[in-house]
């Protein structure tokens, strides 16, 4: 600080040094341009706290990836409509274990069916003023299994023995048999037809469509006896269902 002082008091003397002798411009830009003494670095205030250290920015998120639009599920043949036809109808080969006079109904026997499921199936048929119960008992027979349970008598009937009968010309039934499969058919098979095919539909649409309604009609034998359903015959893996002596009824 003295040494600074003592330059300064130098400078005026030389500032009147040279204005007495003329040549004040020198010594004025020496005072312009003073030296400048090294910077020193501030001391740091007792008890500071570092500054924290400046936050990395964040990343930004990746996008995400817009997800597969699923593909349109095609519906099942299944669940697909087709025409009310026979192929609609389960129809299957049975065997009529037991039968027996319904005690409360002079017209229907009350049967016991195996149709090849775990347990054997109840139904109940019109036929005491057509047939013996012995003609009845252990019959092979073709049943309608889809159709919803219908309450004959007071006994729920699930499922329709099916026969083919002669009528009159005012539609009388003179004569009523069973449509009967050959001997070499598995109780439980279903009876197919090569111009009808397709599976059967659930008892709920068969009574919603009316398709036991649609179809009965051109259910009939021919003039062989043979089961038909609009000319195309009853087929199993053992050869077609017949009705021995009724040739070209009805089947119902």
């Amino acid at each position: 600080m003295a040494a600074l002082f003592g330059k300064s008091i130098g400078a005026v003397d030389d500032l009147l040094a040279a204005i007495a002798s003329g040549s004040a411009s020198a010594v004025a830009l020496s005072l312009a341009a003073p030296s400048t003494p090294s910077a020193e670095p501030a001391p740091a205030a007792v008890g500071a706290k570092a500054p924290p250290a400046p936050k990395a920015p964040k990343e930004p998120k990746a996008a995400k990836e817009p997800k597969a639009a699923k593909a349109p599920t095609a519906p099942s043949a299944a669940a697909a409509d087709r025409p009310i036809d026979v192929s609609w109808l389960d129809l299957r080969v049975g065997h009529i274990l037991e039968a027996k006079a319904h005690p409360e109904s002079e017209k229907l026997y009350i049967e016991t069916i195996d149709v090849g499921e775990p347990e054997p199936r109840t139904i109940l048929s019109g036929l005491a003023h057509y047939m013996p119960l012995e003609a009845v008992s252990g019959a092979r027979v073709v049943v309608v299994c889809n159709l919803p349970p219908r309450p004959l008598a007071g006994i729920p009937s699930h499922g329709m023995v099916l026969c083919a009968s002669a009528v009159d010309s005012a539609g009388n039934k003179l004569q009523t048999e069973f449509v009967v499969p050959p001997s070499g058919a598995q109780v439980g098979e279903r009876v197919s037809f090569a111009a009808f095919p397709g599976e059967p539909v659930d008892p709920a649409k068969i009574k919603k469509k009316k398709a036991w309604e649609s179809v009965a009609p051109d259910l009939a034998t021919d003039a062989a006896g043979i089961a038909t359903y609009k000319g195309d015959a009853w087929r199993t893996t053992a050869g077609p269902c017949t009705a021995a002596t009724v040739k070209s009824g009805p089947i119902s």
